[in-house]
């Protein structure tokens, strides 16, 4: 009874294991911005693009209706980006060639802090493996990831199984120790 529940746990560790690692490769790499149109506020910093936005950095790419860029006092590196959508989307390559693709009506990254948050409808998604709640944080320094419900819907994890291959070769190891 404990083993798919072990199974089940790892699996879910496993879903983000990389993220970190790629995300942190791709940050080194400029940022592209290509939009409609975009409004520039020279005294907070921040800069507005609207209409059909494309963000890209590295293997990151986000799509949203509204993308606003923060850039407190000016300082590289400690730049908020807030990106708006129904849904506004998301989509990194990973070190190991895998794909990772979230959705949400608001995600929030704090590049300074290695900080992604998703709001309303927030879903994250990795080879078949789902997460699925209002908000999503993950710390991805710590590698660290909450999802949270709302009062009309509860957190949703999808766990795809192991490949009949692995499990079957695990199973003989396990019967040959018996």
């Amino acid at each position: 009874m404990k083993r798919p529940l072990v199974k089940a746990l790892a699996g879910a560790m496993l879903l983000f294991s990389h993220y970190s690692l790629a995300l942190s490769s791709d940050t080194e790499q400029p940022i592209h911005i290509q939009s409609e149109s975009q409004h520039l506020d020279m005294a907070t910093n921040t800069v507005t693009f609207t209409q059909d936005v494309v963000l890209t950095q590295g293997s990151i790419k986000i799509l949203a209706d509204k993308l606003i860029v923060i850039r407190p006092e000016g300082k590289d590196g400690s730049e908020t980006i807030e990106a708006y959508g129904k849904p506004a989307t998301f989509e990194q390559t990973m070190d190991d060639g895998k794909q990772i693709h979230g959705e949400a009506n608001k995600l929030r990254y704090e590049v300074g802090n290695e900080y992604l948050k998703m709001s309303t409808n927030a879903m994250l998604e990795q080879s078949g493996n789902q997460v699925e709640g209002n908000v999503i944080t993950y710390e991805i320094d710590k590698q660290q990831l909450v999802a949270e419900s709302d009062s009309s819907k509860r957190v949703t994890t999808i766990l795809q199984p192991t490949s009949k291959k692995n499990s079957s070769n695990n199973d003989s190891s396990e019967s040959d120790a018996e």
